[in-house]
């Protein structure tokens, strides 16, 4: 039975107590249903309309309009279900939906918490009405707001959105950021941008004006691209080879800063002034070409630094972090996506080091100095299309001189073909397995292994190591589960000894989009 209906059932009683709570909890309540479960609320009384049509958070995005059209009983939706219309005609409704909607919201000011807006611009005329949407949800005390425009047009958002003084997230995708004389962005702690095009005075103007401001750019456009910690050259601005202007932003107030240059490599100058980024706290690059010597004086000199990601940046090769105050760490190569290799050596002396999440080939070398006792690390080694008695004796090896690692993760949607050797391994003479909490395995599928050779693959693995819990996650519609449940009780024969017992804890699928839900199987195991 659905919300509605029980709400229905209470109202056949004495008293609707429900429809008595304050806006906010009913509020509250629509947002926890799904869209068309909140439309049926919508009918049951005036009071549950009102609160449903002047619900705070706001999205439109035309994939999930015609989930929204089948709600029904606004006179906005009067007229659907012509499930042939063309795309045009379509598109026509989804505009006229939103335009209605905001007048709604701004003849009865209804206060609007969260705006999210997906749209396709091709005509000035649309263009004028989304600056009077974004006008309306300024005057609505918008707190975080995120859109994102395609089409012909290179669309600016009105400089009402830069004096809007309620505003704290702004997210925003394929616009043009141009110069505003006014900026009132007095509460903005989040702001990400994947522009077309951004003016770098109004880029240094928001990170100066911002005291408590989260940065998250991704750009294209490289030579487009304001950067904040080059030092200040004669006066001006310090440019370096791949064109990329470097201004001296005043960033003392700067907490976060994420860079992402989208695939393309970054060419990154050596000199940087971290004194100007005193109070940074959170760092992460994606596919840039950072150098191993910005790696080193980025770690060394923000002192108060605390989280660091570096994921697939190609020239690092000789990785040496040393920091005081560095709590997360993680360093990622992702081969298979942005064919980057894995740096030769990563060194790490960082004494309050508690979370280290670890992505690279065997063949790298790690040396952990300093971390803290009770580090939580984690290794994801790299999986290769096949997987030889080589490459297990590797791990064995990579996992016994590190000595920090407490789980394990692998990918296995890309190995075809195991070929373990038994004998090889006994007379490795490598020592007992190291003990792991825990033990994940992810992307086994019909396809990808057999019974033959998960049987193989699991002897090699438990020769490596001995994990408290092992973790499955597999495709809901594959019979993979059944295969690896099957082959641990039955068939694992080389290192079936020490395994007192298996106890599966939980079985749970969870749904990651729409069309695809995984299954995970976690399983207790206990050793001689």
């Amino acid at each position: 039975m659905g919300f509605g209906e029980n709400v229905a059932k209470v109202k056949r009683g004495s008293v609707d107590r429900i429809s008595e709570l304050p806006d906010f909890i009913l509020h509250n309540i629509l947002l926890i249903l799904d869209t068309k479960e909140a439309g049926r609320a919508s009918v049951l009384s005036k009071r549950w309309y009102i609160a449903w049509s002047s619900i705070p958070v706001l999205v439109f995005d035309p994939l999930y309009f015609k989930l929204d059209e089948d709600i029904g009983d606004d006179d906005e939706n009067e007229d659907i279900g012509d499930n042939d219309e063309s795309e045009d005609g379509r598109l026509e409704r989804f505009v006229e939906f939103i335009d209605n909607t905001m007048r709604r919201y701004s003849m009865h000011e209804y206060r609007i918490k969260k705006m999210c807006l997906m749209i396709t611009i091709d005509d000035e005329k649309l263009e004028t009405m989304v600056d009077r949407w974004i006008d309306i949800a300024v005057l609505n005390q918008v707190e975080e707001l995120e859109f994102e425009v395609n089409g012909e047009i290179e669309y600016e958002p009105p400089g009402s959105l830069f004096i809007a003084k309620s505003l704290s997230v702004l997210k925003c995708r394929n616009i043009v950021l141009p110069y505003y004389e006014i900026l009132e962005l007095v509460s903005l702690k989040h702001l990400s941008l994947e522009p077309m095009s951004v003016d770098k005075k109004m880029l240094q103007r928001i990170i100066s004006f911002c005291p408590l401001i989260e940065l998250d750019i991704k750009h294209k456009y490289l030579d487009e691209v304001s950067l904040p910690w080059a030092r200040k050259v004669d006066g001006g601005v310090e440019g370096c080879g791949s064109g990329i202007v470097q201004s001296n932003l005043q960033t003392h107030s700067l907490q976060k800063f994420v860079y992402s240059s989208l695939g393309v490599d970054l060419s990154w100058p050596w000199n940087m002034n971290v004194a100007a980024l005193r109070n940074l706290r959170k760092l992460e690059f994606s596919c840039t070409n950072i150098t191993d010597d910005a790696v080193s004086e980025m770690t060394y000199g923000l002192i108060a630094l605390e989280s660091l990601t570096l994921r697939s940046c190609s020239r690092l090769k000789y990785v040496k972090i040393s920091s005081i105050s560095l709590k997360e760490l993680q360093i990622s190569a992702c081969p298979d996506f942005w064919n980057v290799e894995s740096p030769d050596s990563v060194t790490v002396d960082a004494p309050k080091l508690v979370n280290f999440s670890y992505h690279c080939n065997l063949e790298t070398s790690l040396s952990l100095i300093r971390v803290a006792d009770q580090c939580n690390a984690k290794f994801y080694p790299m999986v290769t299309d096949s997987l030889t008695t080589e490459w297990f004796v590797e791990l064995k090896m990579f996992l016994m001189e590190t000595k920090v690692f407490k789980s394990l993760k692998m990918d296995l949607c890309n190995s075809h073909q195991i070929e373990v050797e038994h004998d090889q391994l006994m007379n490795a003479g490598t020592g007992l397995p190291c003990k792991l909490r825990l033990l994940t395995l992810c992307g086994i599928s019909d396809r990808t292994l057999t019974e033959s050779s998960l049987v193989a693959f699991l002897d090699a693995l438990f020769w490596c190591c001995h994990p408290d819990v092992l973790r499955i996650s597999t495709n809901v519609e594959t019979s993979a589960s059944k295969l690896i449940l099957s082959v641990l009780m039955e068939k694992v024969q080389c290192w079936k000894d020490p395994l007192k017992s298996i106890e599966v804890e939980c079985i749970e699928t969870i749904e990651l989009f729409s069309y695809v839900t995984q299954l995970e199987i976690r399983i207790k195991l206990s050793w001689e």
